[in-house]
């Protein structure tokens, strides 16, 4: 199962982390974990200044984590990832789970 969890401080997305493997099919073969992929890949080449940001990727797992105070473009590109994936998940429950921490 694909675990993605993203923290919420000020209605601001300052940590999304995203691990796992979906399970729904064959590493290679796996729709779930390459639409996760791309939505991830995707939302990070749009970030406006990775600077801003610690990124960490590698097999299986994503985190980004703001480490200044985040613009409104960079929110617009964290929250549209957001909606992304949750749009996935309604479709495959079964494989992958998004929780929100709020503080």
């Amino acid at each position: 199962m694909i675990k993605i969890s993203y923290k919420i401080v000020d209605d601001k997305i300052v940590n999304l982390h995203s691990t796992g493997h979906a399970g729904y099919a064959e590493h290679g073969e796996d729709i779930v974990c390459s639409a996760v992929s791309a939505v991830l890949v995707g939302g990070l080449t749009n970030l406006s200044s990775e600077e801003n940001f610690k990124i960490l990727v590698k097999k299986g797992e994503v985190e980004i984590t703001a480490l200044n105070e985040v613009n409104e473009h960079d929110q617009i590109v964290l929250e549209t990832m957001i909606v992304q994936l949750r749009k996935i998940e309604e479709s495959y429950s079964k494989f992958m789970r998004i929780t929100m921490i709020k503080e």
